[in-house]
């Protein structure tokens, strides 16, 4: 089977030559700048650093020839979100984002939110005053087209697509994290102001991008997380009340404009939230976080198995960065066995590899998956 027949069998529950994998074939699924000249060395390629595919979060693009070594079955279309043509800059480790929301590095660190426009106050009112971006300035589109035509023509991966889809996480970084709990429980005025903005413009950018290579790409794919470790991050009812109905809305239109298949990563203990996902379109969940409570991947298998496909399974919280190479064969061998069975699954790690993993574990993840990813399977 070709790359791309391999993953949209899988993703139409149906059992492929083996198991697909990833790395790199969305922003959640990749691996960090600093570890990727380590990673190329580990297999014998010419050592060079990866060119950000992400600024604040300092993700390294994958090359072919590392796609080619590991074989790996996804490739991502050109980003066309972020900050990339605006000149907002104010140090070498600070920016601000497109929604006016200030971003720093510290030494060492990842980025995180240093102010959010709506820190200080919270009505609908401060909503409206807002500078708002205009959707044409959300998106990048020049040579667009051509580039994701060019790689459909000239490979046989499947091709994912980046979307906008925040709601929880786009409260918490123009508001404060704390503050947006906050308001979740006692300020519903503003967040239905600010989620009622957001969201059109959010469906308003995907609408451009969309009109150009809806037709071009094999998955689609969201972001917004909602769990912890311990659990989920609000609870089903307060979920259902404010925020549910915008998630319908953009994944509703995603839908409408393309027949990619369409995956949502949301991060942690999501169990109680993972049947909504199914009703309102969602087909792929990513990252199955195994070590969160109450996501024991046999138990999703079994419960939502039937509606929704699992991308990802392989644990980062312990076992790559802190494990033998014998115990990440295990790790993969037993994600493959807990989700692989009909198909279903796409095998890779639990979010965006760190600069703790070590290259060789790395390389035993994907040949664990080539070795026990055979269908039918063992």
């Amino acid at each position: 089977m070709t790359h791309r027949e391999r993953v949209m069998a899988a993703l139409s529950h149906e059992e492929p030559d083996r198991v697909p994998m990833d790395l790199g074939g969305s922003l959640v699924s990749t691996i960090v700048s600093e570890v990727y000249p380590g990673l190329r060395a580990e297999l014998n390629l010419s050592v060079h650093s990866g060119k950000d595919s992400l600024q604040y979060a300092g993700l390294a693009g994958i090359d072919q020839d590392v796609r080619e070594a590991l074989e790996v079955d996804i490739i991502h279309a050109p980003r066309t979100f972020g900050i990339r043509n605006r000149d907002t800059t104010l140090l070498e480790d600070s920016f601000y984002d497109e929604w006016g929301a200030r971003w720093h590095k510290p030494k060492g660190g990842h980025y995180y939110i240093e102010h959010a426009p709506f820190e200080v106050d919270a009505t609908s009112g401060v909503v409206e005053r807002h500078r708002w971006p205009k959707p044409q300035e959300l998106v990048h589109t020049e040579g667009l087209a051509e580039a994701v035509r060019k790689i459909r023509q000239d490979t046989d991966y499947a091709i994912s697509l980046e979307l906008q889809g925040r709601v929880m996480s786009m409260g918490q970084f123009l508001r404060g994290f704390e503050s947006w709990m906050m308001d979740l429980a006692a300020n519903e005025v503003f967040i239905e102001a600010l989620l009622e903005r957001t969201t059109k413009l959010q469906i308003e950018a995907n609408d451009i991008i969309l009109n150009e290579i809806g037709d071009l790409v094999d998955i689609v794919y969201t972001l917004d997380d909602l769990g912890g470790q311990h659990g989920p991050l609000v609870s089903p009812g307060c979920f259902s009340r404010l925020l549910k109905p915008y998630s319908a809305q953009i994944w509703g239109h995603i839908r409408e404009k393309t027949s990619a298949k369409l995956m949502h990563h949301c991060c942690g203990s999501i169990y109680p939230f993972i049947g909504d996902f199914v009703e309102l379109g969602v087909q792929v969940l990513n990252p199955v976080q195994v070590s969160a409570a109450n996501m024991e991947p046999s138990k999703l298998k079994s419960d939502f198995g039937q509606d929704l496909c699992f991308w990802g399974g392989v644990d980062t919280h312990n076992v790559m960065p802190n494990g033998s190479k014998k115990e990440v064969a295990e790790e993969v061998a037993r994600r493959i066995k807990q989700m692989g069975q009909h198909g279903g699954f796409i095998l890779a790690a639990v979010h965006n590899l760190q600069r703790e993993v070590p290259p060789s574990n790395i390389i035993t993840l994907f040949d664990t998956g080539k070795k026990m990813g055979c269908y039918p399977l063992k």
